[in-house]
Formats: structure tokens, sequence, C-alpha cells
């Protein structure tokens, strides 16, 4: 029996998101159904984290135990045919057996994409949300200063459970132009409340629309309260990457 951990992308468009739903479809019972078909008898397969609906991954990491006597190649490829295209297997290893994707996770990395333009584009529209008029990346960017370090972020999200601290770090928070009429959002922070995301990047795009202050951003992380409660939309999300021990020593 042999411990594998793979790394999966997937388009979140047409799942409640990546936990298994009792009568929802979700990335986790389509994946485990997949397992099925190879032989696989767990009950579930770890996981680094949640998704929400809507949310896309490129770099979410699944592990699970199999017997499997065929080789690595051939059981990404068998995992793959069994899946349907919105969800694949990009890279799988076998690990140790005491590897836990959520637990052993260092940091995780979050993109979240936007555009404008008049008429929604749909070419770009499930996987980033459209505004009627670009936003000021300075004063977004300047706000975006604040969230670096460690915080309590109750003002921006909320734990998963409900003795859960909700102090975390973050490394990393930048807009980018990506296009004449695009950019993005680059997160990353050892983990993340619920909606913690979202939020962050529905006041920056307030500010950035002059619509909100920038010091709405620490005063959040001050008080815990913004007064905003609207998230940006799930289709501009993707988990991009999870980092370990071992991928900070490569």
């Amino acid at each position: 029996m042999a411990h594998y951990k793979l790394i999966l992308a997937y388009e979140g468009t047409q799942y409640s998101g990546f936990q298994r739903q009792l009568e929802k479809p979700s990335v986790q019972s389509v994946f485990e159904d997949a397992l099925r078909q190879l032989g696989w008898q767990g009950r579930s397969i770890l996981t680094a984290g949640r998704t929400d609906t809507g949310v896309h991954a490129s770099g979410q990491v699944v592990s699970f135990e199999l017997d499997w006597k065929h080789g690595d190649y051939k059981l990404l490829k068998a995992l793959n045919a069994h899946l349907p295209a919105d969800i694949q297997v990009q890279r799988l290893e076998q690990t140790g057996a005491q590897f836990h994707p959520r637990y052993d996770a260092l940091a995780r990395k979050y993109r979240y994409r936007l555009y404008w333009q008049p008429a929604r584009d749909p070419l770009r529209n499930d996987f980033a949300w459209r505004l009627d008029r670009a936003p000021d990346i300075k004063l977004m960017n300047e706000a975006a200063q604040y969230l670096l370090g460690e915080h309590d972020f109750i003002g921006f999200g909320r734990p998963l459970s409900e003795y859960g601290t909700s102090i975390r770090r973050i490394e990393q928070a930048e807009w980018e132009l990506t296009g004449a009429d695009s950019m993005a959002f680059t997160i990353t922070g050892n983990a993340f409340l619920y909606h913690m995301v979202r939020r962050i990047v529905y006041v920056l795009v307030k500010i950035g629309l002059r619509e909100a202050p920038v010091e709405i951003v620490p005063m959040g992380l001050q008080t815990g309260n913004t007064g905003i409660v609207a998230l940006a939309p799930a289709r501009g999300l993707t988990l991009v990457e999870v980092k370990y021990a071992e991928d900070v020593e490569k």
C-alpha cells in the first residue's frame, strides 16, 4: 500500500466547492469516485483545504493510500481517464505515510483576476470579475501593504470552527496589471479564514474605485470590522499553490 501526493487542477464552475456534499456535486466526491474505479477502498481523501462554490484551483494538494502495481505515470493517466475534463491530475508522486496536505502546509497562494469593459466577455467571465471601469492599482497596493505580517483578520473572515483562531500571517499581497484592461491580485499566507480572500479583494476593489478609503484596511485589522460584508465573486479566485518544507528546500 503506497501513500500518494498529487496536484489537482479543476474548474470550479459546476461544483459546490471542493468538500463532499450530500446532494450537490463536489470536486472531492467526483475525485473519490474516480479512485474507486481503480480499487481504492478508503473512506476519505486528505486535502490541503476547502475551496468555495465556483472557486478554481491549479494547485490543490490531495493525498491518499492505494494499492497500485503499475507505476506513478500510469496511475496519473488512469485517474485522468476516469475524471471529467474540468478536473485533472497535474502531477503525482509517492510520499511518506505521515504526510498530511493540510497540517504540513507552510503557506497557500491564491490569485484573483478581474477585468474592466462595458460588456461581459464570455471568454474571460468564468475566471474573472468584470468591472465597468478601471480601479486605481496604486491605491489598491497601498491598502494591500497593511495586510502584510501577522494580524487578527476577524474583520475579513471567520474561522472554520467555533473555537478556531482568526490570527493569520500574510507574506505577499500585491496587485499587478496583466493586460490593457485586466489585473490580478496574488496573496500568500500561512492559512486563510472562511471567505477571507474574497472579502479582502472586495474591500481593495472598493478602494481602487474610490468608493472606500485606504484607511478602511488598517481600521478593519484594528477593530475587527470594516463595515463591508460583501464578497468578490467566486469565479475570479484560484488556489494556485500550497507550499511545504520540501518545496522550500528545493
